[in-house]
């Protein structure tokens, strides 16, 4: 199907409500589900299907429009009680959604509609055939036709509505029929001007004159006509019993007229707008500031040196306010380009409550997803990283992380299954959580697998602590399941969750309990392009370490470190402490002994989920803001090494990536004890 240029941009505002309405048809289908009784979610479906059949069937997409229009014609058995919300109705419901994805998809593709959907009209055809359905298919015939103008004498109740067209606005008639398709399941439009033979002709910045009686009162028709872009509600009035054309029409020369409500102080030709913007034009005005951010640094540090030198020279007195200033206006100008990246996580949740309920009918089970946190936001390059791993995790709590109903019953529970996904802020932090109310992960069975796999040897696991053996169910093949399934069970997936967490400078934690339930954490943070850092010296090279990782910072004598299979640690505040010498962490010399010219050892505390190392440096340089550069394609991948940055003396460091680090030191010993098990 080809679209002329003029339909573009109209094309284009489709396709984006279209997204918002089957989003809509999606959550309000489960909803209906669990509890078919809402009558205020029904409404919000039915109301998002008559949007999308209308606005369809105007740019002239039928096979879009009839199918909506069959399941418009399901929705109002449902909505008049006839019908109730089953399993099997909402089934059918979810495929013809399923169906309109794929046929906007193909039209945003810019290919031709080719899914037949005939069967799937027979199939939500059927299941109106226990209810009336004359409602639905035979609309008042003077819909269409309503009255050009507005009566002057109205019902109780009734509101008289003046809206306005935007004066910017492309698209007036699509937006004015938006308009009366919004109107449609609210209530009875009495009359219309213009009408809907008239809409064609309607033009930017042109108001409309609309006479509606409301089923459920003015409130809610207030609220969806706020709702439509583009449109401006002028004021509405509310007809009172005195001024019912019982009365005549003449109201007590002492009451005084209906109350007006206006929906903004400012005129309508003032409303706030909105405007489209290219993901490219943000990553690029992103990269712009984080210049401006190392510039920052460079002309602070270049105006200290000149202020110690000249502090009585005015010019130089002068250098350092305008840098201050600059300074300044620098930050706020990254704060605000960081807001503009910020996206609610609900772009992310909201596609998950369907998995969740179709996997869950799938193995058999009776799973409630609950959702909390949707409006935390987070930067639009991680939000779309995290969507592998967040089903990963689902869907294994989901297969094998909660149990069967029988069995949940049989352990004193209820049927229905519990899993959270919850997201929250915590200063420069994004935390999101993945719990389940199940079953608990077995320790021991983490451990055989893990052994059986490779992955860890016993002299190492007779070392470790029970959280340390915890995170053995990240490594790569460890699988606790006891079959494979085409869901999980293969040893896949928890890996690729970690791994992708820890690309995102994110560490991930898994906290269980037996007959309780378990809880992923999944720390992350606001931003991958700049990030607050702690700076480091090691001999002749510059280290920078996340500030999210640093635990602390801290000094011990040389004769109080101890070595552990050649390792060192230290006894640090009760728990051991395994050192990491960064000195010759990345080179081909794997040297472990510590020693130092004064007889003191440097080293910052950092964690990577439960495991803290200890990371020996010479200097401790002081905090920096920094902006992540990644090494490019020369360098490829290093292990412990999350990408460069320029400091403010030109100088180039390398960002130190402390997942990866553990997972580098881990495997080190594991080579070594293997080594020497060999020798032995």
């Amino acid at each position: 199907m080809g679209f002329d240029m003029e339909m573009s941009d109209l094309l284009s505002v489709f396709l984006e409500e279209a997204e918002e309405q089957l989003q809509r048809l999606d959550d309000g289908f489960l909803q209906l589900e669990r509890d078919p009784a809402d009558l205020e979610i029904m409404k919000e479906v039915f109301r998002a299907a008559h949007t999308l059949k209308g606005s369809s069937a105007t740019m002239g997409l039928k096979e879009i429009a009839d199918l909506t229009h069959a399941m418009e014609n399901l929705l109002d058995p449902l909505r008049s009680g006839t019908l109730s919300a089953t399993p099997e109705i909402t089934d059918v419901l979810l495929t013809g959604t399923d169906a309109l994805r794929t046929l906007i998809g193909q039209v945003n593709n810019g290919e031709q509609m080719d899914l037949d959907t005939s069967e799937i009209r027979e199939r939500l055809k059927a299941a109106c055939s226990g209810a009336q359905t004359d409602s639905a298919s035979s609309k008042p015939a003077n819909k269409k036709k309503a009255p050009s103008k507005v009566k002057e004498d109205i019902e109780p109740g009734a509101m008289s509505i003046r809206l306005k067209v935007s004066d910017d606005c492309l698209m007036p008639a699509v937006r004015a029929f938006m308009v009366y398709n919004t109107l449609a399941p609210l209530g009875k439009l009495l009359s219309a001007d213009p009408s809907h033979d008239k809409l064609e002709d309607l033009q930017a910045g042109q108001e409309m004159s609309i006479t509606f009686a409301p089923s459920d009162g003015p409130d809610a028709v207030v609220a969806a006509l706020k709702s439509v872009a583009e449109i401006d509600l002028v004021e509405f009035t509310v007809a009172s019993e005195e001024t019912s054309p019982q009365q005549d029409g003449k109201p007590p020369a002492s009451q005084k007229p209906a109350p007006t409500a206006r929906s903004n102080a400012e005129p309508a030709s003032k409303s706030i707008q909105t405007v489209r913007v290219g993901v490219d034009r943000l990553d690029t005005l992103m990269n712009l500031v984080a210049e401006l951010v190392i510039d920052r640094t460079r002309m602070t540090q270049i105006g200290g040196e000149l202020a110690s030198k000249y502090e009585n020279e005015d010019l130089v007195q002068g250098l350092g306010e305008t840098a201050v200033h600059i300074g300044r206006v620098v930050t706020e100008l990254q704060e605000h380009i960081m807001k503009v990246r910020l996206l609610p996580v609900e772009q992310v949740f909201s596609r998950f409550p369907r998995m969740v309920r179709d996997l869950s009918h799938k193995v058999g089970k009776d799973v409630d997803l609950v959702l909390e946190g949707q409006d935390t936001e987070l930067d639009r390059s991680i939000l779309e990283d995290i969507v592998d791993p967040l089903t990963h995790l689902l869907r294994n709590a989901v297969d094998h992380g909660v149990e069967s109903p029988e069995e949940r019953e049989a352990a004193g529970k209820s049927r229905r299954a519990r899993v959270v996904l919850a997201a929250k802020q915590e200063e420069n932090r994004i935390i999101i959580e993945v719990q389940d109310d199940g079953n608990g992960i077995s320790l021991e069975k983490v451990k055989a697998a893990a052994l059986k796999n490779g992955a860890v040897t016993e002299e190492l696991l007779s070392r470790m602590s029970d959280d340390e053996s915890l995170q053995l169910i990240f490594a790569s093949g460890v699988s606790t399941a006891e079959k494979v399934t085409d869901v999980s069970g293969r040893g896949v997936g928890m890996d690729v969750v970690r791994n992708n967490i820890q690309g995102l400078s994110g560490n991930v934690e898994v906290k269980t309990e037996a007959g309780v339930g378990t809880t992923f954490r999944i720390n992350l943070p606001l931003t991958l392009a700049i990030i607050q850092a702690l700076v480091t010296e090691v001999g002749e090279n510059i280290f920078v370490i996340p500030l999210s990782a640093v635990v602390e910072t801290f000094r011990c004598r040389a004769d109080e470190v101890h070595y552990i299979d050649g390792h060192p640690a230290i006894n640090f505040r009760g728990s051991v402490l395994h050192l990491c010498k960064m000195s010759n962490l990345f080179g081909s010399q794997h040297d472990m002994s510590l020693s130092s010219d004064d007889g003191w050892i440097t080293f910052v505390v950092a964690r990577t989920g439960a495991l803290k190392l200890g990371l020996v440096v010479d200097r401790l340089v002081g905090e920096q803001e920094v902006v992540i550069k990644p090494l490019g394609a020369f360098f490829g991948d290093i292990d412990g090494i999350a990408g460069a940055t320029i400091l403010g003396d030109g100088r180039v460091a390398l960002i130190v990536d402390v997942g990866a680090l553990g997972a580098l030191v881990n495997r080190r010993k594991r080579d070594r004890l293997v080594v020497e098990a060999g020798r032995a």
